[in-house]
């Protein structure tokens, strides 16, 4: 869809122009799925902070600043309960808690729903509240949005739950969030502003929409299982 030779422009512009921002496009050898192309950029990132966005910008990257906040708002609280939880050693002394603990922080497009179910069909409404429901009972009942392209991980975070990734198409988010709540890593969610974009590459027929419905059940029970077996295992 050009998104890679839109990004190799883009960063031989920031390079002619100077900046010290550095810019770098990972290109996979085929096309392995969305998931995949994320789990690849997200495992070479260099930065503290790692943000996963959708590519076409339908979430407002303003409401960066907000996940932002709320990570670092996140992570405070999370040492001050691990000083608490681990006071002293044997000997006394105050345990050192480590800088940079896994935090999640995911933005969120349930505040629209409302307003969104007025333009959709009954069909797709269905699909959305059963779609929610197999998310409650399957996957986690904290994340209301699963699905919003639009995730920040502290570094940390992005190293455990990336290396452990196996889904690599769209219901890869699935996976995000159970090895989240597997591993009990702080997670908030943020409401963020967000918009249709036009230009979108998949089927919105009700027959697709149905086929589409049934493969991320099938991708939620696929998950589901493999952890409750133990046939995946999360390695830290």
């Amino acid at each position: 869809d050009n998104t890679r030779m839109v990004a190799n422009e883009y960063a031989a512009k920031m390079v002619a122009s100077g900046t010290c921002v550095v810019l770098r496009v990972v290109k996979l050898l085929r096309n392995s799925g969305k998931g995949a192309a994320v789990q690849a950029g997200m495992l070479r990132a260099n930065g503290m902070y790692i943000l996963m966005a959708d590519a076409d910008n339908a979430t407002d990257i303003n409401d960066l600043s907000t996940l932002l906040k709320t990570m670092m708002k996140q992570n405070v609280l999370e040492k001050k309960n691990l000083q608490i939880q681990k006071r002293s050693d044997l000997n006394g002394k105050m345990q050192k808690i480590k800088d940079l603990l896994p935090s999640v922080v995911i933005g969120s497009r349930a505040h629209l729903q409302n307003a969104s179910e007025v333009e959709r069909t009954r069909t797709r409404i269905i699909l959305m509240y059963a779609f929610h429901f197999f998310v409650s009972v399957l996957c986690s009942q904290r994340v209301k949005d699963t699905q919003c392209g639009f995730k920040l991980f502290n570094r940390e975070a992005a190293l455990i739950i990336f290396s452990n990734l196996h889904l690599r198409r769209w219901a890869f988010d699935i996976e995000i969030i159970t090895i989240v709540e597997q591993l009990n890593i702080p997670l908030a969610e943020v409401s963020v502003n967000w918009k249709e974009v036009d230009g979108s590459k998949l089927d919105t027929s009700r027959f697709a929409l149905a086929l589409n419905s049934i493969g991320m059940l099938r991708d939620m029970l696929c998950v589901r299982l493999c952890y409750l077996l133990r046939i995946w295992k999360i390695k830290v």
